[in-house]
């Protein structure tokens, strides 16, 4: 069984039902963190609707709170949010409106090199 993300009719990520319910749950506590809705819809049929401008908000939102870092461990725990975020905000066609140079540059790298284990 798998948990799809998707944007409209496109499946952006298709993992397995685990992954997905675990990675949703994550989201979902980072997004109040951030003080921002994740753009991140379950269904109750086994998929997840993404909007991709408030994922793209989102997705901001939690790299400018990562990129302050001011706990070693919670930049930890955001780090793997963040970099499938980014995979999923790239397939669904989004963008960052802010960079932060160096440190996006890192992550971008970082998250090209999960993007193949990400089944679609």
């Amino acid at each position: 069984m798998s948990y799809s993300f998707q944007t409209d009719s496109t499946t952006l990520w298709d993992p397995a039902l685990r992954v997905g319910q675990l990675y949703l749950g994550q989201a979902e506590v980072a997004a109040r963190l951030v003080e921002v809705p994740s753009g991140l819809t379950p269904r109750r049929d086994g998929y997840c609707d993404l909007d991709p401008k408030e994922f793209a908000t989102f997705v901001e939102r939690l790299l400018r709170f990562y990129n302050r870092g001011r706990h070693a461990t919670l930049s930890h725990l955001l780090r793997g949010i963040l970099l499938i975020s980014l995979v999923l905000l790239k397939r669904a066609g989004g963008q960052l409106l802010s960079t932060d140079g160096q440190a996006l540059d890192a992550l971008l790298t970082e998250a090209a090199g999960l993007e193949h284990t990400m089944n679609v």
